[in-house]
């Protein structure tokens, strides 16, 4: 409702053409007396009347906690009107920073709140005044994570630079599939957990809707829900397209766009996106470099040969071996003194000292969170498990992850399912022997299988149930019904089966994976089985002698854990 209709109302007898009488409440009030003062709900269609009055309701509960101190009052604003929800429910990429941002406002109205305290000013009526003064004098308050610097070149993501400017502006990677991202619009509250459904958001009026009830049948539903899904695409191409703005406009004088051809992970060439196209189109300037698209059937030139780094990082890099020939010169050079000095003595005193202090062996505590990964390298080699807990080191690649990750993808779109993957879950992860030509290979070999001709009642199912202090987690592949109202579990494997103490160790997993669903479904353990089905030798091994709750506390409570 416009502010004037909702501040003014004609007078009855006012004359076609007149302007109507106003009284001097109405020349100096604002839009807030205004909605202190609706007038007769008539005046209003009955959603105009709903939402002016909600607000007018929300306004006086504030108003009556005024005499509360600046930065609860704040803090009290933002959880009246939702702020703090609206900030929950963005990308995670927007997320970390809207927080930072409302929490650096919280923190000036703290400091300022300390600095003059209330009998000196430090009032809500001060703090406004403050802020009057910042943005007309200082163009606002900083930002609450990024400074700008202009003896740096500073590289951030788009969000990060929002409410910043720069003389000269570089967004590189505008090529298809990057920017916009292929991801986009496929955040949906459907296939992300801890996504606010959109029929409970405050602005679900401008989001797509599914609604599962009033499909008439299967099929109705799977086009329903595909109709669904581009929308929400569409809408994260609009998202993307908003981002662009923000980063294109952070330049003042010079804007420099770029895209490539290929890249390390795309097998086929990418080329550039529509908003590439738009800059080479309508920038106004003509492009410096444009590369024609490569010929078709040409392979990725990156990939052709793979690169390697040292790790850790070497500081002398490629001196290092003149630099180690000139300390071996130095050496061979200086004359052997047989009576070393004191300043000798003291080196060796003060090495031998910290010697001492340094144990042999240093406890490694578990995580508050465990997951069934882990465990099995618990049961395999603790050692092992400490030593990626105390010092965490990149994973190399693993073609063997990619095979199983591959099969299981398949066998997810075979079942119908879609589900979330975590990074410590990929399937495929604790496979071995797979070979990476020959995934046709597994899919026949699975469609040969019993558990072909079965339809599971779940599919990737995710897990997350306590064991004494810790925490565990994991995914479980496939559940199926089993005889007599039971169940059971089943874990797909692409690679070999593990003999002696492997074998012992991997089952382990299956432990997990019964307690898990036991309580998942709220059955006794002893009505859900678990078993893995090796793939590529069509074998189903049904471990007899897998660990209850008790086992698993047991393996580890004999560990250290978080203090």
């Amino acid at each position: 409702v416009p502010a004037a209709a909702v501040a003014t109302t004609p007078a009855a007898t006012a004359g076609q053409g007149e302007r109507p009488a106003r009284s001097d409440r109405e020349d100096d009030g604002s839009v807030v007396d205004a909605l202190d003062d609706l007038g007769a709900p008539a005046a209003y269609s009955t959603e105009g009347w709903r939402r002016l009055s909600a607000l007018r309701d929300e306004l006086r509960l504030l108003r009556a906690r005024l005499d509360q101190p600046l930065p609860d009052l704040l803090s009290d604003i933002e959880r009246t009107i939702g702020l703090d929800v609206e900030v929950a429910v963005r990308r995670p990429g927007e997320q970390a920073l809207a927080r930072g941002h409302l929490d650096a406002f919280l923190d000036v109205a703290a400091d300022f709140t300390a600095d003059l305290g209330v009998a000196s000013g430090g009032s809500l009526t001060g703090f406004l005044g403050y802020l009057s003064a910042a943005e007309e004098q200082e163009r606002g308050l900083e930002a609450g994570v990024v400074e700008r610097r202009a003896d740096a070149v500073q590289i951030l993501t788009v969000h990060g630079a929002k409410g910043l400017e720069w003389d000269v502006v570089a967004i590189p990677g505008l090529v298809k599939d990057v920017f916009p991202s292929k991801d986009a619009g496929r955040d949906v509250w459907t296939t992300k957990l801890g996504a606010v459904p959109y029929p409970l958001r405050g602005d679900r009026a401008d989001l797509p809707q599914w609604i599962p009830a009033a499909c008439a049948d299967q099929k109705d539903a799977d086009l329903s829900r595909a109709a669904f899904l581009a929308d929400c695409a569409a809408i994260g191409l609009l998202e993307e397209r908003r981002l662009a703005y923000v980063a294109i406009t952070r330049a003042r004088s010079e804007l420099l766009c770029s895209g490539y051809w290929w890249d390390d992970t795309a097998l086929a060439s990418r080329g550039p996106s529509v908003l590439l196209d738009e800059v080479h189109e309508y920038g106004g300037g003509a492009a410096e470099h444009w590369q024609p698209p490569p010929e078709k059937g040409v392979s990725n030139p990156r990939r052709a040969e793979v690169r390697t780094a040292s790790w850790p990082f070497d500081p002398l890099g490629s001196r290092r071996e003149a630099v180690d020939d000139a300390a071996a010169r130095v050496r061979a050079a200086r004359p052997d003194d047989p009576s070393p000095s004191e300043w000798h003595q003291d080196v060796a005193l003060l090495l031998a000292e910290r010697a001492a202090g340094v144990p042999d062996v240093v406890d490694v505590a578990l995580p508050v969170h465990l997951s069934v990964s882990q465990l099995i390298t618990l049961r395999r080699d603790p050692q092992r498990l400490a030593a990626q807990l105390r010092r965490p080191m990149p994973f190399a690649p693993a073609p063997l992850a990619r095979r199983g990750t591959a099969f299981h993808a398949w066998l997810e779109h075979r079942f119908g399912a879609e589900r979330l993957l975590d990074l410590d879950e990929l399937p495929g992860a604790e496979d071995a022997g797979a070979d990476d030509s020959d995934l046709a290979a597994l899919q026949e070999a699975f469609l040969g299988s019993d558990w072909a001709d079965r339809t599971p009642i779940e599919v990737e199912v995710p897990f997350e149930f306590r064991l004494g202090a810790l925490s565990l987690r994991g995914r479980m592949d496939a559940v199926f019904a089993d005889v007599g109202g039971g169940f059971v579990v089943v874990d797909w494997k692409t690679g070999q089966p593990p003999a002696g103490a492997d074998a012992s160790a991997t089952a382990v997993q299956l432990a997990a994976y019964r307690l898990a669903w036991a309580e998942l479904s709220g059955v006794p353990p002893e009505r859900v089985g678990a078993a893995f089905h090796y793939v590529r030798q069509n074998r189903t091994v049904r471990p007899a002698d897998l660990l209850d709750g008790a086992g698993l506390l047991a393996l580890i409570e004999t560990l250290p854990t978080p203090g």
